[in-house]
């Protein structure tokens, strides 16, 4: 690929991808509260909330590789960090003020590495896709 260059990456796609991945994630959890899902508890209700994120990545990073049209990958790549970015930035914000404890201290390491990794594969192969159904493309 020619377009895998940081100057292809625009931040503000990186975001709205990263919002819509979000947006879909919440969307199928929430069906699946509201079917009565959410009773499974462990490893089930472990594995829907991995299927729903990549759900929810993958269509976000479809449709920033769409629209963008240039550095899929990177573009991918960003969308996944950038729920570095949030989380930190609602931890300063909102972190221990209803519980007295930050949300870093939930999250073991491994089950961070599992989310991000979930997150990364979804957000490039979605943005890979939409690259390469877009019309015009930055070459």
């Amino acid at each position: 690929m020619h377009t895998e260059h940081l100057r292809n990456v625009q931040i503000s796609w990186v975001a709205f991808g990263w919002f819509v991945g979000l947006a879909v994630a919440a969307t199928v959890l929430l069906l699946l509260a509201g079917a009565g899902f959410s009773n499974w508890g462990g490893l089930a209700e472990a594995i829907a909330l991995a299927i729903a994120v990549a759900l929810g990545w993958f269509v976000g990073g479809f449709i920033v590789g769409f629209k963008a049209a240039a550095a899929p990958v990177l573009h991918g790549a960003a969308m996944a960090l950038f729920t570095f970015v949030a989380w930190f930035a609602l931890n300063l914000v909102f972190g221990g003020m209803t519980t007295g404890i930050s949300a870093w201290e939930y999250f073991g390491g491994q089950s961070l590495a599992a989310a991000l990794l979930v997150q990364v594969l979804a957000a490039i192969a979605g943005c890979w896709l939409g690259y390469r159904y877009t019309p015009v493309r930055v070459e």
